[in-house]
């Protein structure tokens, strides 16, 4: 896994929520872009903590493994786009 083999800043908690991302992105048909919730990514990747999340979801971002469109509906679950190796669809 290219996320946990190059990159010393990433610790268990974003190969966690990754794998959770991961879980969600094959659940939904490897559809790109996908929507899941804050909250079930925090449960199936053990996060309990909302700054964590955020920290590792920002982290995920900046290093171009992920585009993340936030929903502040209540109902409406979150967009997230995998990107590949040279941060692209």
């Amino acid at each position: 896994m290219r996320l946990a083999s190059g990159n010393r800043r990433f610790r268990q908690s974003h190969v966690s929520l990754y794998s959770a991302i991961l879980m969600y992105h094959d659940r939904a048909s490897c559809q790109n872009p996908f929507r899941v919730s804050r909250r079930e990514l925090m449960k199936h990747s053990a996060i309990r903590s909302y700054a964590t999340y955020h920290k590792c979801m920002g982290e995920l971002i900046a290093n171009g493994l992920i585009e993340y469109e936030p929903s502040y509906h209540p109902n409406l679950a979150s967009r997230v786009t995998l990107l590949n190796n040279n941060g692209e669809l």
